[in-house]
């Protein structure tokens, strides 16, 4: 792309009241990103820098860089919407300059477009001036930087405010916003193509010049990193983005991002990526993202989806299919058995009509059923891939339109039986005749028809349920009426009561034909649920999408709106996206239990989801079923009172192991978090400390060792020392090694240190006192040595967490920030944002890469990440996000909470009391993410982000 001549083309309005750094940030950046180094800017962005007086006019100078500009970019807020001089800068550009040219760039408030009205939501919108009110014939072009600037980074090296720049720069510069990423990337590489060749310059004059060499060299690998770290950045910000609209592809951006340089930002992807393949069982096919049209007018190539009502098998089949080289290849039918989670051998040399067919299996997944040519079908035994019967319901190609094929179909569960309603085209010899519409059942194990009679065009649902009785709605009388499993005679058909005219509608039975969901009609735009029993409507949505899977009973509803796939629960109204595509879903099949649901888009991409949680959590082993009010303080270790005393058991991420129980009543029964219990690493001794006395047991038979001690004030057990006799106290705010056999002090701690603790590996103590944190090590020798005091931030600190091996320390001050500490290099970081009141104490993940809090209760409750290196905040997301366990969380449920278990993995108790193991770490969503996506990035991304960079494909086998 050849550079235009130089000429101020953006204008820039704002609130001087509230935007200034904001809109010169913006400014800066619109001149930077993508700017080749030895040019001057190819964009120039006109900023007014001056307050007009209350009695100026529009400025002269104002007015002539307005006419003069191509493109108005509003950073629009509360304040701008006030504003008199944005609001007279906004006019001047609807009554002279076009439309389309108009960029919207949020900084604070609400904004939403209604898309029914063609206008913005002005009862929500509070951010935009009312002289836009009616201005935009479409939805203009906004970006929202709301977080950027309530974080205050503004630079092109963080990856949202560099995203939102390359947003509002592609259309300034005539690209898309790849093609200025690309070019921003490419501008990066040039440079360090040019070090690289001075590199090889200044080597040939090693003799002479070593030391300019040796710092040429050095150039050379800050060049590299730096490129790195910006298409580092560059992709993370991609799988971010990509995180709303294909998961697939947020895995694979983020799996690059990190593998090119782990940074914050791509640690931050990592997670999100989870989170957004939540539901996501495998991802099978990957799109081709192109929607391509093979076969005539209307016709698009085909992408289909089959899951047996058992929930155990899958098949699908698309013409985008990645194993066949060309379209002539002989073509497969993939096969997936979901209870093993494998991918079983295909079924080969199949065809399927232009523009797809019927694909169904039993309900057990023994047998499936292809439409192979318009009207004609076979059967296949799955498990000898042999196809049992062909059956022709008509002359299909004889049609005059080809989409006139099987319009509904079912097969029975035991596949002894077929059933389909399909188009007959006339006689022959009868040029003048017209084209009939049949309902027919055969016998699968002959091919014989069992009934054949016509039916009303198009306007039939068909369903076998679990006794093998099939059932037909049709919506043009509004009747039901069934088929008994051994007989060839319809019921006589019964009136739906109440129904009202639906033969407008889609329509589909439930998989036990009592239900039938209707798709939005021409008077109401929303989905509805209906009892054929009793004629009642269940449920109405609310214009959310077309159902597309009914279960059996109350389990989840399928929804597809466009390019997502949602789950429902029976009143259509607790809704959980299972995930996204590319492109529009052209197919989908759900179990009968409504958990499983396949998908397949129309550019080729193939997923199975489940609507319970897969990838954002493990439900871990919990027998005793211990709750989270039987958590002791450290929540390490699980008290019960009982009869007769106390049982123990320590809470791990393999599950909860039984300690053993000790004869002791808690003084407060029921409540374990006034109970502090440490166990020696052989499991044979614990140390029971309540209110102010510390007491030893046996756990082997349950008996109290010795009398123990009442210190006479607030006493803390923490852990045991290496040798299992001597432990680690706080008594009345003072850290001391304590003998069990005696309870005499062995060391006291200068200071007072309050709370205190201790790492889930037992090797590593911190406190916290008026000068700042303090973290000891446990040494042989029975004493804790200090190695590392830094300071915090505030002069109250409200709680202290340690990482689960003693790596890192944070503290939480009254005000809810956070103060970071490296134990081994005593680097100090604050957070960029506060802590929840009221949601518990954060934890460090697994790896300690980042620190996590929960805040918040059933629906509402949010994981909220800091960096637990720079502090930075690395996003949010919904605690559903990461799994909960179930479609519906229980109103009643308690606070959402994370803490670390025994072994140092991160834990949680679902909404249903379950308790759950969380993936927080980077190694653990790395492998989740590499399970579903192994494949290397496309040649076209990796071209685009890093060539030049040798980046091997993070997914390789060991």
């Amino acid at each position: 792309m050849t550079e235009g001549p130089y000429r101020r083309n953006a204008f820039i309005s704002y609130s001087h009241q509230q935007d200034v750094p904001l809109a010169a940030a913006l400014q800066r950046g619109l001149h930077r990103l993508a700017r080749p180094w030895t040019r001057r800017q190819t964009v120039s962005v006109f900023r007014d820098t001056t307050s007009l007086g209350a009695a100026s006019d529009l400025g002269g100078a104002i007015l002539q860089e307005l006419r003069g500009s191509e493109y108005f970019v509003l950073i629009a807020s509360p304040a701008a919407a006030r504003s008199r001089w944005v609001r007279e800068e906004v006019g001047f550009w609807i009554a002279n300059r076009p439309m389309e040219h108009f960029l919207i760039a949020v900084s604070d408030g609400t904004i939403s477009w209604d898309p029914d009205a063609g206008d913005w939501d002005w009862d929500r919108t509070d951010c935009l001036p009312e002289v836009l009110r009616g201005a935009f014939p479409r939805e203009p072009l906004w970006v929202d930087l709301a977080a950027v600037r309530a974080a205050g980074r503004y630079s092109l090296r963080d990856a949202p405010f560099r995203d939102a720049v390359a947003t509002l720069l592609a259309p300034l510069r005539g690209q898309t916003k790849d093609e200025v990423d690309s070019e921003d990337l490419r501008q990066r590489r040039t440079a360090v193509r040019m070090l690289r060749a001075a590199v090889t310059a200044l080597s040939a004059l090693l003799a002479l010049s070593l030391i300019a060499g040796v710092v040429a060299w050095q150039q050379r690998g800050q060049a590299l990193d730096r490129a790195r770290t910006s298409a580092s950045q560059a992709l993370a910000a991609r799988a971010l983005e990509a995180a709303q609209s294909d998961p697939r592809k947020a895995a694979q951006f983020a799996l690059y991002a990190y593998a090119v340089q782990p940074t914050g930002e791509s640690t931050q992807a990592l997670g999100r990526a989870v989170a957004a393949n939540d539901n996501v069982a495998e991802h099978f096919q990957p799109g081709s993202e192109a929607q391509a049209d093979w076969h005539g007018v209307g016709k698009l190539a085909p992408t289909r989806v089959a899951v047996s009502r058992d929930g155990n098998m899958l098949a699908y089949y698309t013409d985008f299919d990645r194993d066949l080289p060309a379209l002539d290849s002989p073509r497969h039918v993939h096969l997936y058995d979901i209870g093993a989670r494998a991918s079983l051998p295909p079924i080969e040399g199949v065809e399927w009509p232009l523009g797809g067919g019927v694909l169904e299996m039993s309900r057990d997944g023994r047998f499936l059923v292809l439409e192979r040519s318009y009207n004609e079908f076979d059967l296949w035994d799955v498990s000898q891939r042999k196809v049992m019967r062909s059956f022709t319901a008509s002359e299909g190609r004889r049609l005059s339109e080809a989409h006139k094929g099987l319009k509904a179909f079912a097969l029975s569960p035991d596949g002894q039986r077929v059933a389909a309603a399909y188009y007959v085209p006339p006689a022959e010899d009868d040029a003048n005749g017209d084209i009939t519409f049949r309902l027919a059942v055969w016998d699968a194990a002959t091919g014989r028809r069992l009934t054949d009679e016509s039916a009303a065009p198009e306007r039939v649902s068909l369903t076998f349920d679990g006794d093998g009785r099939l059932h037909a709605f049709d919506q043009e009388a509004g009747t039901v009426r069934s088929l008994a499993r051994d007989s060839v005679s319809w019921s006589t058909p019964r009136k739906v009561a109440n129904l009202p005219d639906v033969r407008d509608r889609r329509a589909g039975l439930s998989a036990d034909g009592t239900k039938a969901y209707l798709g939005p009609g021409t008077q109401d735009a929303g989905d509805q649920i209906w009892d054929l029993d009793n004629g009642r409507r269940l449920a109405a949505g609310d214009d959310q999408g077309l159902v597309r899977a009914l279960p059996e009973g109350n389990g989840p509803v399928t929804v597809v709106t466009g390019k997502s796939v949602a789950a429902y629960d029976s009143a259509l109204g607790d809704r959980r996206v299972l995930g996204t595509f590319g492109f529009d879903v052209q197919s989908v099949s759900a179990s009968a239990d409504g958990r499983w649901v396949a998908a397949g888009s129309l550019d080729g991409a193939v997923s199975l989801f489940s609507t319970s949680s897969v990838q954002g959590g493990t439900t871990v082993p919990n027998d005793p079923h211990v709750s989270a009010a039987e958590l002791t303080r450290d929540a390490r270790v699980a008290a019960r009172g009982v009869a007769g005393g106390m049982d123990l058991w320590s809470v791990t991420g393999t599950g909860v192991r039984r300690l053993g129980h000790i004869a002791h009543q808690p003084q407060s029964p029921g409540v374990a978090g006034s109970v502090g219990v440490v166990v020696s690493a052989d499991g044979s001794r614990a140390v029971l400390g309540e209110e102010s006395r510390l007491s030893l047991w046996n756990l082997r038979d349950g008996t109290q060792t010795g009398t123990g001690k009442d210190y006479g004030a607030s006493v803390v057990p923490l852990c045991f020392l290496p040798d299992g006799v001597h432990v680690a106290a706080v008594v009345r705010g003072s850290l001391q090694v304590l003998d069990t056999r005696s309870w005499q002090t062995t060391q006291t701690v200068a200071g007072k240190h309050e709370p205190v603790v201790v790492s889930a590996d037992g090797t590593t103590v911190a406190g916290v006192s008026p000068d700042g944190v303090s973290v000891w090590r446990l040494t042989g020798e029975n004493r804790l040595a200090l190695v590392r005091k830094a300071a915090v931030v505030g002069t109250v600190s409200m709680s202290i967490v340690i990482s689960g091996k003693g790596e890192k320390v944070a503290t939480v001050n009254g005000d809810g920030r956070i103060t970071l500490v490296d134990v081994a290099t005593g680097h100090t970081a604050t957070s960029t944002g506060t802590t929840h009141s009221g949601a518990g104490r954060p934890v460090f993940g697994e790896d300690a890469s980042v620190l996590v809090e929960a805040t918040g209760t059933g629906k509402q409750a949010v994981l909220q990440f800091w960096d637990s290196v720079t502090g930075e905040a690395r996003g949010s997301w919904s605690w559903a996000d990461q799994g909960s366990g179930s479609l519906t969380p229980s109103p009643a449920a308690s606070a959402a909470r994370l803490f670390t278990g025994a072994d140092g993995t991160v834990l949680a108790f679902a909404p249903d009391g379950t308790l759950v193991r969380r993936p927080l770490s980077t190694a653990t969503w790395r492998k989740i993410l590499c399970d579903l996506v192994p494949d290397p990035l496309p040649r076209s991304d990796y071209d685009r982000y890093l060539k030049g960079l040798d980046v091997p494909a993070p997914c390789r086998p060991e």
